[in-house]
């Protein structure tokens, strides 16, 4: 099996028209199962047979069953760690709030997000704009307190500034940021940080900024379809840092000709609040066909990190993917709070725009996935708001 992971085991078990749930991966038959699977492969898997995307909200609410799922010890230690710093206090009646940018300079060729490049998108990035800010308006009648915000894409610094103007001036308008914790956005490219939009943004309230080379190989960056160089990274960071920005930083451990390691130690150099470390997964929607990395590099990149001050605060796992996915701090008082409510869901999480996915009392709602439908379609998302009864 080239990729075998946790996951693996999953689908051969509803290949038998079971559900793993069936099992509560307990009982026998899926324990020799697993060993069959170990056997005929060689491999202890580190999460054993724990399937799901939060690790670390199973862990933290069923440690009486831990020990069935035979997770690894290091992977236990490493989720204590991060259930450690993860203690919150939210004022009743806040909220979480995801705001939708679906447009970026160019396509990554290991991206499957929802994105359209902003050159080709002209007309489509006016009419969404629009429609999103009819739903933010909406939703502020019923929810207007947001504990965190979080604008994210896509690359919401690619679009044009004025549009990102009205964004800002419709969130101030609209909602009550008087209890605002975190405002975060994410300007993931860096050749789209001019000082013009780091000003705006600034001026907005803005508090933290994601500003993401995923490499810092500029051999690496030119194969996987980035636009910028990591001189342009460099020099996005220092204009960023004149701002007082708290900045986070990611990188993808497994692309093709990247040291991990190597990249990692840059960035550490140039000393962000945040770094998160992905793991390159296989994306059926990605343009890039390599394999996902068959190493899981999380160890080394925990290392590294650790020597260097940092401490992981939030992590979560997908399919066809070895590694882990894990958030790094310096100081307790600059982990991506968004971050941990969206793995926690132990709060409300509302999302605008396309693809939005909403948690409100524990029950999800989604808007349609693509911007083209969301546009031509967004009378049936305001219908939606106005059906669903939001108390503060």
């Amino acid at each position: 099996m080239a990729l075998y992971n946790s996951y693996t085991a999953e689908r051969i078990i509803r290949s038998f028209g079971i559900h793993p749930s069936d099992f509560q991966f307990k009982t026998k038959s899926y324990d020799l199962l697993y060993n069959e699977l170990v056997r005929i492969t060689g491999k202890e898997l580190p999460w054993g047979m724990f399937t799901g995307v939060r690790p670390v909200k199973f862990i933290r609410e069923n440690r009486g069953i831990i020990s069935e799922y035979r997770i690894h010890e290091d992977k236990l230690a490493l989720t204590e760690e991060i259930i450690a710093v993860q203690e919150l206090e939210i004022p009743d009646n806040m909220f979480n709030l995801y705001i939708g940018i679906p447009f970026c300079p160019s396509r990554c060729k290991y991206c499957s997000f929802v994105s359209e490049a902003v050159s080709k998108s002209h007309r489509l990035v006016s009419e969404y704009i629009d429609c999103l800010l009819q739903e933010l308006r909406l939703i502020s009648k019923s929810r207007s307190k947001p504990y965190t915000i979080y604008i994210g894409g896509g690359t919401p610094t690619a679009i044009p500034i004025k549009e990102q103007q009205r964004i800002y001036e419709t969130i101030r308008e609209c909602f009550d940021l008087s209890g605002v914790m975190e405002y975060t956005v994410e300007a993931g490219r860096p050749e789209t940080l001019s000082d013009e939009v780091l000003s705006v943004i600034k001026q907005a309230g803005a508090t933290r900024i994601s500003i993401n080379p995923q490499s810092m190989n500029d051999d690496t960056l030119r194969l996987i379809g980035r636009g910028h160089t990591v001189h342009d990274v460099m020099n996005a960071y220092e204009a960023a840092g004149r701002y007082g920005f708290c900045i986070n930083m990611d990188l993808i451990s497994g692309l093709p000709n990247d040291d991990i390691g190597d990249s990692l130690e840059r960035v550490i150099k140039m000393n962000p609040e945040n770094i998160t470390v992905h793991s390159l997964a296989k994306k059926r929607g990605a343009g890039m066909t390599v394999q996902a990395c068959e190493d899981d590099l999380t160890a080394e990149a925990y290392n590294i990190l650790k020597k260097a001050g940092y401490f992981p605060y939030y992590l979560y796992r997908l399919r066809e993917c070895v590694g882990d996915n894990i958030g790094y701090s310096r100081e307790k008082e600059h982990i991506g709070l968004y971050n941990v409510q969206v793995m926690d869901r132990s709060n409300d999480v509302i999302a605008a725009g396309c693809n939005g996915a909403s948690l409100v009392g524990g029950v999800k709602h989604y808007n349609f996935k693509y911007p083209y439908e969301y546009v031509a379609r967004f009378s049936e998302v305001i219908g939606k708001w106005e059906g669903l009864c939001y108390t503060q």
